[in-house]
């Protein structure tokens, strides 16, 4: 497997507001995530979500019980033995991200239209960054944090090209 995700995840465009909603919380002592790192509250601290691995792929994704409570992305670094406050940019309306394509098969991470469904994952076996894949999780796909692509970044076709992605179902848009 060659290395997939190339940027880290983030925030890409915004609607009907002048800035980013960011929420800044302590990060949990024993936290240790990256910045892009998909994060929610534990007992108001910044924590890494619950994880989980596809059997049929080797995709990690948040996993489904993690959905409606993650929060967004990090745009900090948690460091074990640390309690700084972290900014996170949220999952909500009007706020999109921009993340690579990425597959488990890199030559299927690829998408040549706007309006696609992605999921929010990541190689467990060679990607650091999370960034966007066209398969969902093999049990119940829409149950896990998704999106549609709302524009390409790269060329159409480009494999992990970059996208522009709105979600759909994850953090305060669960509910929809």
């Amino acid at each position: 497997m060659a290395l997939q995700a190339k940027i880290k995840m983030i925030p890409g465009r915004k609607a009907g507001i002048t800035s980013v909603p960011v929420y800044s919380a302590p990060q949990k002592t024993s936290a240790t995530f990256i910045v892009g790192a998909p994060v929610k509250l534990s007992s108001g601290n910044l924590v890494a979500v619950t994880t989980a691995n596809d059997a049929s792929s080797d995709m990690t994704y948040i996993h489904a019980s993690s959905t409606s409570t993650v929060l967004g992305i990090s745009l900090g670094k948690a460091v074990s033995g640390d309690t700084h406050a972290l900014p996170v940019a949220r999952f909500m309306e009007g706020v999109e991200f921009i993340g690579n394509l990425i597959h488990d098969t890199a030559s299927s991470a690829k998408v040549s239209k706007v309006g696609s469904t992605v999921y929010f994952g990541q190689d467990k076996s060679s990607d650091t960054h999370w960034g966007w894949t066209l398969s969902g999780h093999g049990t119940s796909p829409a149950t896990y944090v998704n999106g549609r692509i709302t524009g390409l970044v790269d060329p159409a076709s480009t494999v992990n090209g970059r996208v522009l992605v709105s979600i759909v179902k994850g953090g305060l848009l669960s509910a929809f």
